[in-house]
């Protein structure tokens, strides 16, 4: 959603404006989720430990039976828990790993998990900006479903939060006025 102005002839226009964004969207939503499996597969193949926190994400009943092997040794980890200090929760969504330098997050390391961490928070945005785009759409048809002129040209506002403002402004066109073009015959009767 890069253009926040959008500026219409009519209704229909402005109808598959917003279809054409939504499309894009959803493209690059397709290229991220390619992107993301095929880093993962890489990881895979390299047995690399560093994802394995995001696959136990992304399949949970996977997690659950390492849970069930853990409670089995639970006994060496409570002993292990009271000596090792507590660690500080970070916010949800957010890893450990990143420094914030002034206006800038730098992820502490080097590898895929800090690449995937930012394709994860892209296309989690970019599906929240599709739905947006398609809610406003359907709205947009109620609207004219409801009687609103379709010829009727504007500039709408995109808010980050995904709503928009229309304002209907006056067209170039010239609108023919109605008229009534007949020859009115009286007879006299004198």
């Amino acid at each position: 959603m890069n253009q926040k102005i959008i500026h219409f002839n009519s209704m229909e226009e402005l109808k598959d404006k917003i279809e054409r964004q939504v499309s894009e969207l959803d493209n690059k939503i397709e290229l991220h989720s390619k992107l993301i499996g095929d880093k993962i597969r890489e990881g895979e193949k390299d047995n690399s430990e560093e994802l394995s926190d995001l696959k136990d994400k992304l399949n949970p009943e996977k997690s659950k039976d390492k849970k069930s092997d853990e409670k089995k040794s639970g006994k060496k980890r409570q002993q292990n828990k009271k000596t090792e200090p507590k660690k500080k929760k970070s916010k949800k969504g957010e890893s450990e790993n990143w420094i914030e330098y002034e206006n800038i997050h730098l992820y502490n390391g080097v590898g895929t998990r800090g690449e995937l961490e930012l394709y994860f928070k892209s296309l989690e945005e970019m599906k929240s900006d599709s739905e947006k785009l398609r809610n406003t759409k359907d709205s947009l048809e109620k609207l004219m479903n409801s009687g609103i002129k379709k010829d009727l040209g504007g500039i709408g506002y995109e808010h980050p939060d995904g709503t928009f403002e229309l304002a209907f402004i006056k067209t170039d066109e010239k609108r023919e006025k109605f008229s009534l073009k007949s020859i009115l015959t009286v007879r006299c009767e004198c």
